[in-house]
This record gives C-alpha cells, structure tokens and sequence, in this order.
C-alpha cells in the first residue's frame, strides 16, 4: 500500500477585522495616489505601470475635454445629480481617480455643461472614467493581494506549486 503524504496546504486568507486592518491602508494610499497601494505592499513594478497608465489616461480625456470645447463651453465629466441615477453611477465610477476628480468635475463637470458635449469631450470624459475603474478594480485586487485570496484564482497546478515553493 502507497504511504499517503500529507498534501501541503495554502494559508487561509485573512478574514474580517483582520483583513480591514491590514488593507484599509493600502486602499485608502490607492485611491488618494493612484499606484502608492501597490507600492506600499511592494509591487512596485505593478505600481510604475499603473501610474503611467492612468496618468496617460487622464491627461488624454484632460487635452480631448480642453480642446474640444465649442464656444468655450467646456463639459463632459458626470457629476451627482440628486434623483438621477445614471449621472451620479458615472460620476462614482469617475471618482475613482482620487481627489483629482474634484479638479477634473469643478473644470469640466456640472448639470450646465453636460448637455453640450462634442464628440471629442465624449471620448475625453469616457478616458478619465476609465482611468476611475481601473483604479477601483486596483484597489480590489489589492484587497485580494492583501488578504491572500488571490491564490485561491489561481488554477490548481499552479496552487500545487506554490504549496510545493516552486
């Protein structure tokens, strides 16, 4: 009869008061600066990478909202607006690039300015709404990263070698 050996287990991950208390940090540095929550957990080339990929982004939607303005009339970005669901779930998706929101919707933002968009602010607010979401799906995989769920995506061979420290 084969000896069973015992099989090599991954570590739970963190739960409750123990995951908010080691990732509210991270997830807070993240959505103030964009990339400093990876930087933190030292992932720091996922962190360069984020960065240059949401500064791209911003400046893009910033130059196409700037520029392409008619008559001077400057919008695109969705702000809240009290009984209207649909601006104020874009405008939380766009809040995901931190406190640069604020300068983004006082500049390009309001209930004035939304009704006069050219395509070019279209596309530019549709940049600086993305750049939010990536940033949003960041802080979740921080959290996975933080609390040691990300393991548990992985395929099972690739668990095997972890288990194994391959």
């Amino acid at each position: 009869m084969p000896d069973p050996t015992p099989t090599p287990r991954l570590p739970l991950p963190l739960r409750k008061q123990k995951a908010v208390q080691a990732a509210w940090k991270p997830l807070l540095l993240q959505w103030l600066v964009p990339g400093a929550g990876y930087w933190l957990i030292g992932e720091k080339g996922r962190a360069k990478a984020f960065v240059a990929v949401w500064a791209v982004f911003c400046l893009l939607g910033a130059f196409q909202m700037q520029f392409g303005a008619v008559d001077g009339v400057k919008g695109g970005i969705l702000v809240p607006v009290f009984g209207a669901w649909l601006p104020t779930l874009g405008a939380l998706a766009t809040a995901g690039i931190g406190p640069v929101y604020g300068i983004f919707a006082w500049t390009f933002g309001g209930t004035g300015t939304e009704p006069v968009r050219t395509l070019t602010q279209e596309y530019g607010a549709t940049y600086v709404m993305v750049a939010g979401l990536l940033n949003w799906l960041c802080c979740f995989d921080l959290w996975d990263r933080i609390t040691g769920r990300w393991v548990f995506r992985l395929p099972k061979d690739e668990q095997a070698q972890l288990t194994k420290g391959e």
